[in-house]
């Protein structure tokens, strides 16, 4: 089967690349458009170019569905549940995109509506009566797991891949790296051949998001990327080493859950951004006093070794760190 995705995944990715640059002009005559934050001019850049790749994705799966159902392979039900779910995220998420920048849909509502993407996936799971979690097995109440962990994970999830983001090619580089070392752990299930086309769209998008980027990912990307690697972990009983691989989204939330208690003294909302502060020739300076980020990490560490930062450095940095994290759980679990 896997050579019959790689056809998908192909296909996919020249999809993306070719037309990836009649969407820039579209968005860009629609006004949708973003500053791009770490250059010293701020120029326009296109949005919500995630939106190409989720179109591409969805094709894809759509060929391995008809190709399963023709083979009678039994997983296709399966991949009628992934497609479904991730469709609904990446429309939710494409509707905040086009609500205009910091204008879209309210933070507390993104997780409610994300919630609607877990109906196709509670029929599929209601027999689970049990969890692993780091090797031991949890025994758990019935319908506890489709009912409260799937959701909980899978909000978690697409919510989480979100925090971590507002660098050129940061967005894509991370989900490319955690799309590799998640298909290691799936080798022999269909869930292998859903990211492997994944990785293909994520490649095409990848031409047009690296430094400079000629359009950002938005929302739709990022809540994809995050659904993606949910119901592999729920479908696929791979819950253990997709919170692994997830980890530097979970360290993102966890810095950023000091929000909490700043809203909860001051009385007022605190969004702090992961940018940083640019100088005229480019040099990144760290735009808070405290961090608030791990790309702030990232500004800091950099500048303590050589005394000045790009932007492409502080990618360059978070990426090559995610890639030993993913290798050393390969080592470790593989």
């Amino acid at each position: 089967m896997e050579w019959f995705s790689l056809i998908i995944g192909i296909s996919v990715f020249f999809f993306v690349v070719l037309v990836m640059p009649r969407y820039i002009l579209y968005a860009k005559r629609r006004g949708l458009i973003g500053k791009d934050m770490n250059k010293y001019n701020k120029p326009e850049v296109a949005e919500a170019g995630g939106v190409v790749v989720f179109i591409g994705f969805f094709i894809g799966l759509i060929a391995l569905l008809v190709y399963y159902f023709l083979m009678n392979n039994e997983n296709y039900l399966l991949i009628a549940a992934v497609t479904i779910s991730t469709s609904i995220v990446s429309m939710i998420a494409y509707i905040d995109d086009t609500g205009g920048w910091k204008k879209g849909i309210a933070r507390w509502k993104k997780p409610l509506f994300t919630f609607i993407a877990t109906i196709p996936l509670i029929p599929l799971v209601t027999d689970r009566t049990d969890i692993v979690l780091l090797g031991y097995p949890l025994q758990l109440p019935w319908l506890f797991y489709p009912l409260v962990l799937v959701p909980i994970g899978f909000i978690g999830a697409t919510n989480a891949v979100n925090l971590l983001a507002g660098f050129n090619g940061l967005e894509v580089s991370l989900a490319i790296v955690s799309t590799l070392a998640l298909m290691y752990f799936t080798q022999g299930t269909p869930f292998f051949s859903v990211l492997l086309i994944f990785l293909f769209a994520l490649m095409g998008f990848f031409v047009y998001n690296r430094y400079p980027s000629r359009v950002f990912p938005g929302d739709t990307l990022t809540y994809l990327t995050g659904s993606v690697f949910a119901v592999v972990a729920v479908l696929g009983r791979f819950q253990t080493i997709t919170i692994l691989i997830m980890m530097p989204y979970l360290l993102e939330g966890l810095i950023k859950s000091k929000e909490i208690p700043y809203i909860i003294k001051h009385r007022k909302t605190f969004k702090p951004e992961c940018f940083g502060k640019v100088t005229k020739d480019g040099d990144l300076l760290p735009p808070y006093k405290s961090i608030w980020s791990l790309t702030h990490v990232a500004i800091h560490t950099i500048r303590k070794i050589k005394n000045k930062c790009s932007e492409n450095d502080v990618v360059f940095l978070l990426v090559c760190m995610h890639i030993l994290w993913c290798l050393f759980l390969v080592a470790i679990f593989g």
